[in-house]
């Protein structure tokens, strides 16, 4: 369900990769201390308790940028705990993203699309408390509208930095997470018109 009074429709404009990439760097160096801490305990925490606090925390990974560019501060590391009192929610959605993308990658192109659709599945539920099936098709609508094709080259872009991150493990993969979701931050706020904020961020 969305927050009372929200409407699910997202003003779009066309995605810029580079504007994109860039200030997802800037955003990953300006906060990178909560964000490797964060990614540091999402990661420790989504193993040990074998992937059920997964959803939540990541959730709370994102929750650090929506802090960073739609509220203007610096984001703490135990905003990576912030989206706990919706676990449901997050947990439900980690698990059918989870299944359905992960079936999807049998077919390799099938899961690049469904990752590119749903790209913005988690920000939305961050950032305007959307349920998991209204943001499933406010990301596919966002994406379409904002431009497929440039979408699918950032999620192609993810991609790498996420095989990178996962071919050479320990460190390389606690930078390449917080970067991806900084970048992720970056690419919400600016398909939706808010490139402003990204900047002043």
């Amino acid at each position: 369900m969305e927050t009372p009074g929200t409407s699910l429709a997202v003003s779009t404009v066309r995605i810029d990769i580079g504007f994109v990439l860039k200030h997802g760097w800037r955003l990953f160096l300006k906060d990178i201390v909560p964000l490797l801490l964060g990614t540091l305990i999402a990661t420790a925490l989504s193993i040990v308790t074998l992937g059920i606090l997964a959803g939540p925390l990541y959730a709370g990974l994102y929750g650090m940028m929506v802090t960073r560019i739609r509220d203007g501060r610096e984001p703490a590391v135990g905003d990576v705990f912030s989206c706990m009192d919706r676990f449901w929610s997050f947990f439900g959605g980690s698990i059918v993203l989870a299944l359905a993308i992960g079936f999807a990658w049998i077919t390799v192109i099938g899961g690049i699309l469904l990752t590119t659709i749903w790209l913005y599945v988690f920000p939305l539920m961050v950032d305007r408390r959307m349920g998991f099936w209204d943001a499933l098709g406010v990301s596919y609508h966002t994406v379409v509208d904002g431009g497929f094709w440039e979408h699918l080259v950032l999620v192609v872009v993810f991609i790498l930095i996420g095989s990178i991150g996962g071919a050479a493990a320990g460190v390389a993969f606690l930078l390449t997470t917080p970067f991806t979701v900084a970048s992720l931050g970056a690419a919400y706020y600016t398909v939706q018109g808010r490139g402003a904020e990204v900047e002043r961020a």
